[in-house]
């Protein structure tokens, strides 16, 4: 395997872990709510981390992406569920 082959694979065990440790603090840590909205933020920078990595390295016109896709998509998921929860949060609030 080449390191283009390589690094998505470790991208999306990395985003994997993160959203399964958001998750479970969401659930099982003291309830605060705070605390894994906290997590999902930095897991969102993470994910722009990401797009900006495949956009300006790894991506060229026409030719097949292959195992980027997977990583890429779950970045895009993590960032429109952070934007929907502002979303939601912004609307709670100005009710």
């Amino acid at each position: 395997m080449s390191t283009v082959n390589i690094l998505p694979i470790i991208l999306l065990i990395l985003q994997l872990a993160g959203i399964s440790h958001v998750w479970y603090s969401y659930l099982y840590k003291d309830g605060q709510i705070p605390q894994s909205f906290i997590e999902l933020n930095i897991l969102a920078v993470f994910s722009i981390g990401v797009l900006t990595l495949f956009r300006f390295r790894y991506y060229k016109p026409g030719k097949k992406r292959g195992l980027w896709l997977f990583p890429v998509s779950i970045s895009f998921l993590i960032i429109l569920t952070l934007l929907i929860s502002y979303t939601v949060m912004g609307i709670e609030k100005y009710r």
